[in-house]
């Protein structure tokens, strides 16, 4: 009898474990499945990081594309197609059979814009080439839309099925209860060896499926961050939510290298009113940035423990130091302390390392925005707006109806300076006038290269004397720099218009390049006045 009470408990506890255990076995294809969605979503994350840059000052310079550029953007496609095909096959096994089938349309039509991108060649319509890009981002948008959304479903069948893994498991342990009860101590033993294996890995389970829901709600934070400073806050508070026991700093080198700043803190002095943080200069001087991997500090007065622990006027502490790598170089450390003789635990790193991780990928995304916007704006040479944002800037000002004052320079004798010293020596020359012309106006005024040797100057809220002024101390300027010899001396020329003298800045920019042709023809090196300039004036060379 008790043989039968046995046999029929066991088959009743086995099978709830038995099912939790396909559960659980799901859990682990659905997260394969994860990981390799997030694989193609890393390769579409290289390509926005490395490529969508390049690609955007296409729409507006109509350059072609640096040829390294465009292998790594090959390999990154070919990674792309080689994920999409893995990633749709995983995604039909586990049923998600429409998901599978909206991965693979978005990543061949961003597929079909990269080959459409890869035919614009120099000399096309800037009108083409920005409908060609514009389609790019598009296919580029839907691809990471359709594999977030892919990802979202693989993690709740993920947690569907933990769930249903631990109930099933629970429901085991029961049964197996009932059976010691009713059985033997022999079953008792080994129902109680199998239960604690499976609480193991419901635990595991359960730290693991936190970890990842943190991970998730980070990047989602820090996708929406538009600025450095914005993920820093992102950051701070996400320290302070996976770590609370620890106070944590942030430090970031400078644009030299050479020095560290504090970015963020989530405690700057301590319980006594003592201040809180690392003492450390430069990213040479940190261990942790030096040798670039985490270290743990169990106490500050061991013999093997950071110097800059030491001697803290908060008394001793324990610490983690995470070096934090931007852009490819280890230029950082996150800085966590807590008490004594307890350091920081191996989940606290953990949360550290991925928070630090995230956070600085998302930091190198920005700065190479902010690079692109700005190489997009700005003339290479002179470091000037270029004439598309100077037209730009012009049109708000006379949309918020401010006046202004237009004055329109041309290096004087410019081809005979290039044809006698050379390109490079002309080069310089407009390096420099571009340098002293920066140094000359006020902090709201707008300098722009128009093209070639020709200079465009905004002068918002400027009367006109004031902005002739402002004109001849350039000039004056400009010949006491070029007195030093390292450039061949040149001179400038003015035309100087308002913004009352036209309805359109195309109209105020002409009538300004009239006054300086008057300026021209009449010995150069001179401001004129639109009032002053003549009806009309014979083209001069330059």
């Amino acid at each position: 009898m008790a043989l039968v009470v046995i046999a029929l408990t066991a088959i009743v506890s086995v099978r709830p474990l038995v099912s939790g255990r396909k559960d659980m076995l799901r859990v682990g294809r659905d997260d394969h499945a994860l990981h390799q969605l997030l694989d193609m979503r890393a390769a579409l994350a290289d390509w926005q990081l490395f490529m969508e840059p390049e690609i955007a000052t296409l729409s507006t310079t109509a350059t072609v594309v640096d040829p390294l550029l465009i292998a790594k953007g090959a390999e990154i496609e070919r990674g792309i197609v080689t994920g999409t095909a893995i990633v749709a096959k995983s995604l039909r096994q586990e049923g998600f059979a429409e998901d599978a089938k909206a991965v693979t349309a978005a990543s061949a039509t961003f597929t079909k814009s990269l080959a459409d991108v890869a035919t614009l060649v120099r000399g096309q319509p800037l009108a083409v080439i920005a409908s060609t890009v514009a389609a790019e981002r598009g296919a580029f948008t839907a691809a990471r839309t359709v594999t977030a959304t892919a990802a979202t479903h693989l993690r709740v069948s993920s947690q569907a099925d933990a769930d249903r893994s631990i109930s099933g498991l629970d429901n085991g342990r029961t049964a197996v209860l009932v059976a010691d009860v009713l059985a033997a101590i022999l079953a008792v033993g080994a129902s109680w060896v199998l239960g604690r294996r499976l609480h193991g890995r419901e635990r595991v389970s359960r730290i693991n499926g936190k970890r990842r829901s943190y991970e998730t709600t980070l990047q989602q934070a820090l996708d929406m961050a538009k600025t450095e400073s914005d993920a820093y806050n992102v950051m701070t508070r996400a320290l302070k939510e996976s770590v609370p026991d620890l106070d944590v700093e942030m430090l970031v080198a400078d644009s030299s290298g050479a020095h560290f700043h504090q970015t963020l803190a989530t405690a700057t002095q301590a319980e006594d009113g003592t201040p809180c943080g690392c003492e450390v200069v430069s990213p040479a001087d940190c261990p942790a940035t030096t040798r670039g991997h985490t270290l743990v500090f169990p106490s500050s007065q061991a013999l093997n423990a950071c110097p800059h622990l030491k001697d803290r006027p908060s008394g001793d502490l324990s610490a983690a130091c995470v070096a934090i790598s931007i852009t490819g170089r280890s230029s950082g450390v996150v800085h966590a302390m807590g008490p004594d003789g307890q350091p920081p635990t191996a989940d606290d790193v953990s949360y550290l390392e991925v928070t630090s991780r995230r956070a600085s990928d998302r930091i190198a995304m920005l700065r190479a925005f902010e690079r692109s916007e700005t190489q997009a704006r700005t003339d290479p040479l002179t470091g000037l707006w270029n004439r598309r944002s100077f037209e730009n800037r012009v049109h708000e000002l006379q949309h918020e109806g401010t006046p202004f004052a237009i004055a329109y320079g041309d290096l004087d004798h410019f081809k005979v300076l290039n044809d006698t010293h050379g390109h490079e020596a002309g080069d310089q020359a407009l390096r420099l006038f571009a340098r002293v012309l920066r140094d000359s106006v006020r902090p709201n005024d707008i300098t722009a290269r128009y093209g070639g040797e020709e200079f465009v100057i905004v002068l918002p809220d400027c009367p006109m004397a004031s902005a002739v002024k402002l004109l001849e101390r350039l000039r004056e300027r400009l010949a006491l720099t070029l007195s030093s010899g390292r450039v061949p001396p040149f001179t400038v020329s003015f035309g100087l218009s308002s913004s009352a003298d036209g309805d359109t800045i195309d109209e105020v920019v002409a009538i300004a390049d009239q006054a300086l042709l008057t300026a021209k023809s009449s010995g150069r090196n001179r401001t004129v006045l639109a009032s002053e300039a003549a009806v009309a004036v014979p083209p001069v060379v330059a």
